[in-house]
């Protein structure tokens, strides 16, 4: 095992300051100083600013996020980090309004039901399909461990009309991605669960209120504990902030790292105009960005950093005064299945989920477009991509003036896809990590796509070096 020439003072250079950079540094110095050591951490951010696409701009009274716009609270990880971070009282939960989506297709927005009888006489589903649905108990478990794609498993389960209206813009929504290419395993680990273990999605929700009423114990569902969805006073971005303000001494902007490499029991890390050694080297940068910086280290870890692709996202955010809205726009959102007369994938209803995040008198809509269904979206301009998205929320919200804000934010590569064979790539990774203690990948590109993810792995990567550096 590669030793820190000091473990109580290990050199550390973290390559990517977005969040998972930064909440892999912070975790690094927090647990390792409980430990009495004190880290050299150095934060390398290609960028002029830190945080990523975890980022919130502030105009006209309007908040517009560039990337998420909450998280669940049911994350143990994130809550601890915000805790240490003392950020707790600066939490806001979504209003009640955004437990209601909707689901668009064939003309209407449909609610999505979140009980099996509001389900049952709801209009999201045809009879015959939700007649279909009903039938998932008598469907076969299938347990020979291939790598089954979103939409194969819902389809096999719950149907060919559940697959493409409800399942397929979820996950469109979620991922910007194609449920008919992402591994059910890398995304839904909890669905192969649930069929594995109890023979079925239906199964084991009875198994799960079983257990419930003999433990009296409450559970949001099969998926586990209830969720809100949580921000801050001042958006998502405060928590970026706030971590990049405790950071502030430790992170180099405009530093474009070029290359890792072994020297001797060191790792130098190179940049446009630098070489750093560090006895630990944190990959917290997108995918293709590490490809090239590890490609003199492991050929193999590298084209499989190369293999993970990744979906383009327009933000699109139109501030409107009330007056100018014909629809209510008084819930959480909608989606929209692929094969509607539209691009976009659905709309955020920015002031129904968060109040205090638009003046008084005035709607927001968040609208996306792009995805892995639409990747041809880079190749419109900044005023097309506007005025598809004008064109679009006129005929799915009437709205009839042009909007008091206009905010576009563009993400050629947004956000990670967790294709088949996802989970194989990241073994490879974890293999080249055994091999080269303190060399670590982190970040979107691997283990969740979400806050909650990036929050997770922090803490699992400031473990491993410190158990490497025999610190526990």
């Amino acid at each position: 095992m590669r030793q820190a020439a000091d473990p109580l003072r290990p050199r550390v250079v973290v390559v990517g300051g977005g969040i998972a950079g930064l909440a892999t540094a912070y975790m690094i110095r927090t647990l390792a100083h409980e430990r009495n050591a004190d880290p050299v951490i150095t934060i390398l951010e290609s960028k002029s600013t830190t945080g990523g696409a975890t980022r919130t701009d502030h105009a006209d009274g309007f908040t517009c996020e560039w990337g998420p716009n909450g998280f669940l609270d049911n994350e143990p990880a994130t809550l601890e980090i915000v805790k240490r971070l003392g950020l707790e009282s600066r939490l806001v939960k979504a209003s009640s309004h955004a437990s209601k989506r909707f689901i668009y297709h064939h003309g209407h927005m449909r609610e999505v039901p979140l009980s099996p009888r509001a389900f049952l006489t709801s209009d999201i589903l045809p009879a015959g399909a939700k007649f279909r649905i009903a039938l998932e108990l008598a469907v076969p478990a299938k347990r020979n461990g291939e790598d089954e794609t979103v939409y194969d498993f819902a389809r096999r389960r719950l149907g060919d009309s559940f697959a493409q209206y409800m399942i397929d813009p979820m996950v469109s929504g979620i991922f910007a991605g194609n449920a008919k290419e992402l591994s059910l395993r890398a995304v839904f680990p909890k669905m192969v669960e649930m069929e594995t273990e109890h023979g079925g999605l239906f199964r084991a929700m009875i198994a799960k209120i079983r257990e419930a009423k003999r433990t009296g114990k409450v559970s949001g569902g099969p998926g586990g504990a209830a969720a809100t969805l949580t921000t801050f006073v001042n958006g998502m971005g405060e928590l970026t902030e706030t971590l990049t303000n405790e950071l502030a001494g430790n992170i180099i902007t405009n530093a474009d790292v070029q290359s890792v490499k072994l020297h001797g029991e060191m790792y130098e890390v190179a940049t446009n105009d630098a070489v750093f050694s560090a006895d630990a080297v944190v990959l917290a940068c997108p995918s293709y960005v590490a490809a090239d910086i590890i490609s003199e280290i492991s050929y193999n870890a590298a084209e499989c950093l190369r293999a993970i692709p990744f979906a383009p996202v327009d933000v699109v955010a139109h501030g409107h005064r009330i007056e100018d809205v014909g629809h209510p726009l008084d819930v959480f959102g909608f989606l929209i299945p692929r094969g509607e007369d539209y691009r976009a994938l659905g709309s955020l209803w920015c002031d129904a989920i968060f109040p205090n995040q638009t003046p008084d008198g005035t709607h927001m809509l968040r609208t996306m477009i792009g995805g892995a269904h639409d990747p041809q979206i880079v190749n419109l301009s900044d005023n097309e991509v506007e005025q598809l998205a004008t064109s679009e929320h006129r005929r799915l919200f009437d709205v009839r003036r042009e909007p008091v804000f206009k905010k576009l934010i563009r993400h050629p590569k947004g956000i990670a896809q967790y294709t088949r064979g996802h989970l194989e790539r990241v073994a490879e990774l974890d293999f080249l990590e055994r091999q080269l203690p303190g060399l670590i990948f982190t970040g979107a590109s691997y283990r969740g796509v979400s806050v909650n993810g990036c929050m997770k792995d922090a803490i699992r990567v400031a473990n491993t070096l410190l158990n490497q550096w025999r610190l526990n």
